[in-house]
């Protein structure tokens, strides 16, 4: 007669016999049936995270142009005008080149950058260009003389013309750079005030410190990474590290090429032939457009279910460990993204709309995330959108009031700092009201956008101010002679009139008077406005004496 001790022994023995059994088969079945998938995931893991630090090469250089481009177009939008001054520019130049020179240190894989300012610009200075030394410092080399090649030279001017034609950032390459000797990918913005161009910004990374991260990828035993550019040419291969352009294709890279496009659109592993055998593959793009793509031989992908399938063996007898601790983590992990979720609301309650998340997993915190990001751009853009309609005469498209007292600030800090150097037009349209009274304010208006365009005209690269109904003011450096500006203005305005005659039925015509900032007589901005608004009423005299049709206007 057995014992209950033996019997409970055997009841135990027999069950843990059975589950062990059955925790083998099932585990052989489950590995077998899941070992595509699970290699797919692997492979897809080495091409994600293989990508992950290049694409931050590429992420972070993009990001500090940007921080360059915003801080240039900052310094230069409300006295665009001054561009044309070599004193101006050399301390405007100065102020990107510190910057800039800042971001490329943070970055080691930043081989040039550059600011080079807009043609029509003929003397010195006209921008920097830094190249990156052996030493990790940053040496300042001559600009390209862009007069010595065509626009269409990429290797030359493309890093020039390309922005500018785009009007917005751009990644630019791979390319061979013919004036540095160096094939890179660059990444450009251009700076456009006021609608018209005034140079680009750029930097440059070297294509060989992009091959060398790839050489350091290891896939399986023998598998590698492969990286396409936008054309499809091969930039890294184990037995291409120099590229191969797609015209040297041979059966081998052309199964490659085909293999990649197929696991790109699908978004999963493929597998194809080679001279090796039987491969899987995973493509995945970087944010500039070019390809990564890992691939291992399947006998290799294979050969891990023998490991797995201990691995799971020895793991489910600390299952419930196991479970526990991973249920730690998972908490934790799930707290330091909401954390950082809430962290950002009050920065955003605050104000401060450049909020930035971490936390970029596919799951849904991961997509609270990315919605939270998106809603913070859009109430950035919207309050963009605002603070320049704040500042913008919705009738004539001028800066208005608010914008011109912007301006007489920054001018009454220049002249507490004995920097200023300026000129002030001060301009009134005769006849508005005669318009107004008889046909109608709609034409009145008609009329000043009419003077409006007038002033755009004459007054080019000067920032020009609707400041009352009727009245306008520019402000244009020493370099500008006014009263020419003037004159013509006056006569453009007189044809203009004359055209209109049919419409309003009476002339019109640009009362303008001018004043430049003399240190030992003007105390401030307004000193210098009210001898210029004295010259422009003397003007209106004057131009009525000479048209009595204005005589009876206001």
């Amino acid at each position: 007669m057995k014992s209950i001790q033996t019997k409970i022994i055997a009841v135990v023995v027999a069950f843990a016999v059975f589950i062990a059994s059955a925790l083998t088969g099932v585990s052989i079945i489950s590995i077998n049936t899941l070992n595509k998938r699970d290699s797919n995931q692997l492979l897809e893991h080495l091409g994600r995270e293989s990508a992950i630090s290049i694409d931050q090469m590429l992420i972070s250089t993009e990001h500090s142009v940007k921080n360059i481009y915003y801080y240039a177009y900052d310094q230069l939008a409300q006295l665009f005008g001054r561009l044309y001054s070599a004193s101006f520019r050399e301390e405007y130049l100065e102020k990107i080149g510190q910057l800039a020179m800042s971001e490329a240190r943070g970055n080691d894989y930043v081989c040039v950058f550059y600011c080079r300012l807009t043609d029509a610009i003929k003397e010195e200075p006209k921008g920097f260009l830094f190249r990156r030394e052996d030493f990790g410092e940053y040496k300042s080399i001559p600009l390209t003389d862009l007069s010595l090649y065509k626009e269409d030279d990429i290797e030359h001017t493309g890093w020039y013309y390309i922005p500018k034609n785009a009007k917005e950032g751009v990644w630019i390459g791979p390319y061979d750079n013919e004036n540095l000797n160096v094939r890179m990918i660059s990444y450009v913005m251009p700076i456009y005030v006021y609608g018209r161009f005034a140079g680009v910004i750029g930097m440059d990374i070297d294509v060989n410190v992009v091959c060398d991260e790839l050489a350091k990828v290891t896939v399986y035993n023998t598998g590698s990474a492969v990286m396409f550019d936008i054309e499809d040419n091969i930039l890294y291969e184990k037995e291409h590290t120099d590229g191969l352009y797609k015209e040297q294709f041979g059966i081998e890279e052309n199964a490659l090429l085909s293999a990649t496009h197929a696991a790109l659109e699908s978004g999963h592993p493929v597998k194809y032939e080679s001279d090796a055998g039987s491969m899987k593959l995973f493509a995945t793009k970087f944010s500039n457009g070019m390809t990564l793509c890992v691939t291992a031989p399947l006998s290799e992908i294979n050969a891990t279910r023998q490991n797995l399938l201990f691995m799971a063996i020895g793991l489910s007898l600390f299952l419930a460990f196991v479970a526990v601790l991973i249920s730690l983590v998972v908490i934790r992990s799930f707290l330091k993204p909401l954390n950082e979720l809430t962290a950002a609301s009050r920065s955003l309650a605050e104000g401060n709309f450049d909020v930035t998340l971490s936390y970029k997993a596919d799951d849904e915190i991961g997509q609270l995330s990315e919605t939270f990001g998106m809603m913070s751009a859009s109430l950035k853009r919207y309050y963009d959108h605002f603070h320049n309609l704040a500042y913008t005469d919705a009738m004539t498209g001028l800066n208005n009031k608010a914008a011109f007292e912007t301006t007489k600030e920054v001018i009454e800090s220049e002249i507490k700092m004995n920097r200023a150097s300026f000129t002030i037009i001060v301009m009134d349209v005769n006849n508005l009201k005669t318009i107004n009274d008889s046909i109608g304010h709609e034409k009145g208006d008609v009329m000043l956008k009419h003077v409006s365009q007038c002033m755009r005209e004459t007054f080019v690269g000067f920032p020009l101010y609707r400041t009352g109904g009727d009245e306008f003011c520019t402000i244009i450096n020493g370099s500008a002679d006014p009263q020419f500006l003037i004159a013509k203005l006056q006569e453009t305005t007189a044809e203009r009139s004359l055209l209109d005659m049919a419409d309003f039925g009476v002339p019109y015509q640009i009362a303008a008077g001018a004043a430049s900032y003399e240190s030992n007589i003007d105390r401030d901005f307004n000193d210098v406005f009210n001898r210029a608004d004295k010259a422009m009423y003397e003007n209106k005299k004057m131009l009525k004496e000479k048209n009595p049709e204005l005589a009876k206007s206001r």
